[in-house]
């Protein structure tokens, strides 16, 4: 009975800790899924991880396993919970379930950066030669998926040209009969402002992605500034040779 209000005791503490990112499954043996996220998780953009694990305790080693994750290949996802496990052979039988949980997330926090290639390039995703670059790769918020900056913008754009593509070779008629009028414009609004991911094809919403959408307004203007000195230019170039016709 005390080794059952001891394995209670630690419970709470973990409750205590990690609040709703805590579901106890089962009270005693405690079987808890838990949500776990990186140190820097309060602020969006320096978060590239996170994952959801689940615990058996008390047993000898606690059974610990991966749930879901995010931003985790298969070999961090492997490496993340055989450290999980080394600790739980390391620490003491009982109390160890907050020291166990501290140190998923110290093991999930070392891993907070993005790993591997581009997947529209192919291409490294952080380049050793010019670390001072700034926003050299951006994440999308449904799934932590990185892309380079650059690759991204011209797969959003692509996308939009598509969706208004696709918009047009419907006829209006077959639009105002399956969404009903003045709806249809709302839900077109709507469908212009989703889209899915190039990698695994979850679903984002224009509001989870608005750092992508910021970057390519601020790409956009800076392409139509570009242009516009480019005309400016060229009338400049034009107006000296026609000068010159002139006087010839």
């Amino acid at each position: 009975m005390a080794e059952e209000e001891e394995v209670k005791m630690e419970v709470e503490a973990v409750q205590s800790v990690y609040g709703d990112d805590c579901v106890i499954i089962e009270s005693y043996p405690p079987y808890l899924h838990l949500h776990i996220k990186p140190r820097t998780a309060d602020v969006s953009s320096q978060q590239f991880v996170e994952a959801a694990i689940g615990i058996r305790y008390p047993k000898e080693p606690p059974l610990v396993y991966l749930i879901d994750s995010k931003g985790l290949d298969e070999q961090r996802q492997t490496l993340l919970l055989s450290n999980i496990r080394d600790k739980a052979c390391e620490l003491p039988s009982c109390f160890m379930l907050v020291a166990l949980c501290e140190e998923a997330v110290e093991r999930l926090s070392a891993m907070n950066h993005p790993d591997g290639d581009c997947p529209l390039c192919l291409y490294p995703l952080v380049s050793e030669d010019d670390q001072a670059e700034r926003l050299p790769f951006m994440k999308l918020m449904s799934c932590f998926h990185c892309f380079h900056s650059e690759c991204i913008i011209r797969w959003w754009n692509w996308l939009q040209i598509e969706n208004k593509n696709n918009a047009k070779n419907v006829s209006s008629a077959t639009l105002h009969l399956r969404n009903g009028g003045d709806q249809q414009d709302r839900n077109g609004a709507v469908e212009e402002s989703m889209g899915n991911c190039p990698v695994c094809r979850k679903v984002f919403h224009a509001k989870d992605f608005e750092h992508v959408l910021d970057l390519v307004g601020s790409h956009s203007s800076q392409l139509n500034a570009e242009k516009t000195e480019i005309n400016v230019d060229e009338i400049l170039l034009h107006s000296d040779l026609e000068n010159m016709r002139q006087k010839f």
